[in-house]
C-alpha cells in the first residue's frame, strides 16, 4: 500500500508550555554560557540558532501513550494491543516478522501501535515534523541537585536546567493511506496532551512537561472519486475486499455526519478540504466515539 497514496491528513500544531518544558540536547555545547541540561538547538532560517521540539521526541511520547492504551485492552482479535516495547523481544512485531516477506502479512500481523508508527519491517502511517518556534520563546536557568537516599543530604550538586515557559511550537503531524481509527487512536492523545495526561520532555515526575495543543489547520486529501464533503474515509473504502481482508483492514471505513470543510479544491486526482480549529475539535470527538469507544 506505500506504492499507492489513496488519503492524506496534515495537522498543524501549535505546542505551548503550560509550565517548565525542557528537551535536552544530546551532548554538550561549545558554548560555555549555555547549563549543564540545556535545550536542544537548531538553526532557525529567520531566528537563527533557537530552541525546538524535534519530531521524534514528539512522536516518542505519543507513541508511548498510545502503546499503554493498547496493552491495556489487549485484544489481539481487531487492532487493539501493542506489542512489547523492545525490539528485540521475541514477541515484538520487528523480532516476529523480521523474515516475512509479504508486505500485506508484515502491517496485517502487526499491532496497531505498529500499524500506526511503524517498526524497523514496516514504515509508520504517522510522521511529526519538528516543532519551530513561531514567536519569542522565554527560557529561564533552574537549579536542581540530587537528595542522597542514605544521607538525606545533597548528593550532587547543584546542576542548571535551560527550561522553556512560554511562547508557542509549530508543527506537523502527516498521515498517509491511514485507516480511521489510526486517526482516532492520535486524536485521544492530542486531548490527553490538553487534559495533562500526556507530558512532554524531561522530568515529567518533576512537575515538567505539561503542554497546550491548538490545532491551528487541517488539511485533508483523499481521492476525488466518490468525495462527499461530510463523510470521512479511511483506506478501506478505496480498496477491494480481498485487499482488505489481506492486510486486515478494520472497520469503519467511513463516517458520514463529519463537518462541512471550510473551503475544498481539487488538485490534480485529489480533493483537498481545509479544517479550522472548531471544525476539527468537532471531528476529533466524531472520531473517538465512532472508532475507539464503539470497538
Amino acid at each position: 500500500m506505500h506504492k499507492t497514496r489513496y488519503n492524506a491528513l496534515r495537522i498543524k500544531l501549535h505546542l505551548s508550555p503550560m509550565g517548565p518544558l525542557l528537551i535536552k540536547a544530546g551532548g554538550i555545547s561549545a558554548n560555555p554560557t549555555l547549563p549543564d541540561m540545556q535545550f536542544v538547538r537548531t538553526f532557525h532560517p529567520e531566528k537563527g540558532e533557537t530552541v525546538y521540539i524535534p519530531g521524534s521526541s514528539l512522536k516518542g511520547v505519543v507513541r508511548g501513550f498510545v502503546e499503554k492504551a493498547l496493552r491495556t485492552i489487549d485484544n489481539k482479535q481487531s487492532w487493539q494491543w501493542a506489542c512489547p516495547t523492545f525490539p528485540d523481544d521475541s514477541e515484538s512485531c520487528a523480532k516476529r516478522l523480521e523474515k516475512e516477506e509479504s508486505s500485506s502479512h508484515i502491517y496485517g500481523r502487526s499491532c496497531g501501535t505498529c500499524r500506526t508508527f511503524g517498526h524497523t519491517r514496516l514504515k509508520g502511517r504517522a510522521a511529526f515534523t519538528d516543532l519551530l518556534p513561531v514567536n519569542d520563546i522565554k527560557t529561564e536557568i533552574r537549579y536542581g541537585v540530587a537528595i542522597s537516599r542514605l544521607s538525606h543530604a545533597v548528593g550532587a550538586g547543584p546542576f542548571e536546567m535551560e527550561i522553556a515557559v512560554a511562547g508557542t511550537f509549530e508543527g506537523h503531524l502527516v498521515l498517509e493511506n491511514f485507516e480511521l481509527w489510526q486517526l482516532g487512536l492520535l486524536a485521544m492523545a492530542l486531548e490527553a496532551m490538553n487534559q495533562g495526561l500526556l507530558k512532554v520532555g524531561f522530568g515529567k515526575n518533576r512537575g515538567f512537561g505539561t503542554v497546550k495543543v491548538e490545532i491551528a489547520e487541517v488539511i485533508l486529501e483523499e481521492l476525488a472519486y466518490g468525495a462527499q464533503d461530510t463523510v470521512w474515509r479511511g483506506l478501506g473504502a478505496f480498496t477491494s475486499d480481498s485487499e482488505i481482508q489481506r492486510y486486515r483492514l478494520f472497520e469503519p471505513h467511513r463516517i458520514e455526519g463529519m463537518p462541512a470543510s471550510e473551503r475544498s479544491e481539487v488538485v490534480g486526482l485529489y480533493l483537498r478540504r481545509v479544517y479550522g480549529p472548531e471544525a476539527w475539535h468537532q471531528a476529533a470527538h466524531h472520531l473517538m466515539e465512532r472508532t475507539l469507544l464503539s470497538s
